[in-house]
């Protein structure tokens, strides 16, 4: 039996793109992407100078005083991203298309999952990794940054976690901009790793007709596991509420797919991919608080 190229990427598409849309829904990649803000992209690279922060509103006293952006250099450069794998013509040939099936979805999951496996690298990098303003992302109060954002925690028992989640929260709130504006913040948001989900989610739940009072039920919106997470007594804090967050994911180009034969002849592999152009970086660290038991 001989193959049509364009036939076979026709049928192909249609389960990566149902499987892409199904991957996106699921409620943990749903929780990581309130996390950043998708920003658009037209050229090799993208430079987030409003990061410096636009003052706030003042009273009309005489004529307008119009303050400029800080100096902030914050650029994000786009990078190419891709995942495939190769189709041997004996199986169109054999009309096994079905059995192509399950790797085109696992490869439609992969890049579906991809921007919120750059965000997880970001939180756990963010002791390092430098913000817009030079510093690293999970910072204490120096120089430039006046906000303290990498906090002491007291431990990992359910009454330690209980006080530092109101004491996260309450230092978030507090969070000032560059202008010296407290913004008023509100952490709504846990990641955590998963041997502090079980804790998490007895403080960040509500039990109908409980006596005793959960602050954090009613705080907390979203718990978020990461296997990812290594220091198994760290958890971090977002703002997530807002139409800014605390990560960027910068997407020059979305996911698209090809199929190349060309080499058909030689090694009887067909090879189908699919592939992205973008990156991810850091937003505003006010919006975000880890708090460090290791």
């Amino acid at each position: 039996m001989t193959y049509n190229t364009s036939i076979v990427k026709k049928g192909v598409d249609a389960k990566f793109h149902k499987a892409y849309k199904l991957m996106q829904e699921q409620p943990y990649l749903l929780a990581l992407a309130s996390l950043f803000m998708k920003a658009p992209s037209t050229g090799a690279s993208e430079e987030y100078v409003w990061l410096g922060d636009v003052p706030g509103v003042r009273e009309w006293i005489g004529n307008k005083v119009f303050k400029g952006l800080k100096d902030y250099d914050y650029t994000i450069k786009n990078k190419d991203w891709y995942n495939g794998f190769s189709i041997d013509r004996n199986e169109l040939a054999d009309e096994k298309i079905q059995g192509i099936m399950p790797r085109v979805e696992m490869l439609a999951q992969s890049l579906a999952k991809f921007p919120a496996e750059l965000i997880i690298d970001l939180i756990t990098g963010g002791d390092s990794g430098l913000a817009y303003d030079g510093l690293p992302f999970f910072s204490n109060a120096s120089g430039v940054r006046t906000n303290d954002n990498l906090l002491a925690g007291s431990g990992v028992t359910s009454d330690n976690i209980k006080a530092n989640i109101t004491s996260a929260r309450t230092a978030m709130m507090k969070f000032t901009s560059d202008s010296g504006r407290v913004m008023g913040l509100l952490m709504d948001t846990i990641v955590c790793p998963p041997e502090l989900e079980a804790t998490f989610l007895e403080l960040t739940t509500s039990v109908v007709g409980e006596a005793t009072a959960r602050p954090a039920a009613n705080w907390i919106k979203n718990v978020i596991v990461c296997p990812e997470l290594t220091d198994t007594g760290d958890w971090y804090g977002f703002a997530a509420g807002s139409a800014i967050k605390p990560f960027i994911y910068q997407e020059r180009t979305g996911v698209k797919t090809e199929i190349d034969d060309s080499e058909v002849k030689k090694n009887r592999k067909i090879n189908y991919s699919a592939e992205a152009r973008g990156n991810a970086g850091y937003g505003f660290p006010q919006m975000a608080i880890k708090v460090v038991n290791s």
